[in-house]
């Protein structure tokens, strides 16, 4: 299978959130591509979590290999103005989107400064890789793929990467993604996590069977290995399509990236 993984991640020291259970360096990543056939992958940061630098750094040395994303919070930012300001300074620095993470950076989804950055993405020519597990303990949030209906909505020329797909409410999302041209379904870490889940295998096969210019994959390296993602990718899409399969595993993506230059 050819794979342009949606969604990998590495730290300078290889460790994954301060801790060594999973192997964040940037070598394992190249070694379980390889052995996988991912020949492409978007690497991304998550702000306060993962360096924007190490993130641009591996991607300039492998160009051909990764995508960056820069990671950004827009909580912390005082104003909206400092948020078109530090959307320009990521798009100056060679970066070819924003990755934005409501859930660990504590912020609604819907507060006026995410909003004001997806706007200003789109305005910059980035796309917004949007983690759309939104769920966290002390902050209610508004319905998953309501949530979604309205950024895209208020940000209708902002290209987006729904990354995850909503989890188990990836139906759903599908039907507003239908209508909405900038949108893409993504379901790194979905694939894997939901493993087993009887309905959420037939959502997905009936998405990849029926919707294959809508859909990407990845595998949310080092939560999981690619190996293990293209393995349950193949599962997955079992009888359906060659050419459906390559939308989802690559074409959808180098659509979706198709006028970026590394700088």
């Amino acid at each position: 299978m050819k794979l342009f993984d949606s969604l990998t991640h590495v730290t300078r020291d290889g460790s994954w959130f301060g801790e060594r259970q999973c192997d964040a360096s940037l070598a394992t990543l190249l070694d379980d591509m390889d052995i996988a056939g991912a020949y492409r992958a978007c690497l991304v940061s998550i702000a306060d979590y993962v360096d924007n630098s190490v993130i641009i750094e591996s991607a300039r040395a492998h160009p051909q290999r990764f995508v960056p994303i820069a990671g950004l919070n827009p909580r912390v930012l005082a104003t909206t103005r400092r948020v078109e300001a530090a959307v320009k300074q990521i798009k100056a620095q060679g970066f070819a989107g924003i990755k934005l993470h409501p859930r660990l950076n504590g912020y609604d989804p819907l507060d006026p400064k995410c909003v004001a950055t997806i706007d200003a993405a789109g305005e910059h020519g980035l796309v917004i890789l949007l983690d759309t597990l939104f769920r966290r303990p002390g902050l209610a949030t508004r319905h998953a793929p309501d949530v979604i209906d309205f950024l895209a909505a208020a940000c209708p020329h902002t290209k987006m990467l729904l990354l995850h797909g909503t989890g188990p409410t990836m139906m759903e999302l599908y039907e507003i993604v239908r209508c909405q041209d900038q949108l893409l379904l993504d379901l790194s870490y979905t694939l894997m996590r939901y493993r087993g889940s009887t309905r959420l295998d037939d959502d997905m096969h009936f998405l990849f069977k029926s919707t294959d210019q809508l859909v990407t994959v990845g595998s949310d390296f080092p939560e999981y290995s690619v190996q293990a993602t293209v393995a349950r990718v193949l599962e997955l899409t079992e009888g359906i399509e060659a050419q459906r399969v390559d939308n989802i595993t690559h074409r959808n993506l180098e659509r979706l990236f198709a006028s970026y230059k590394v700088n």
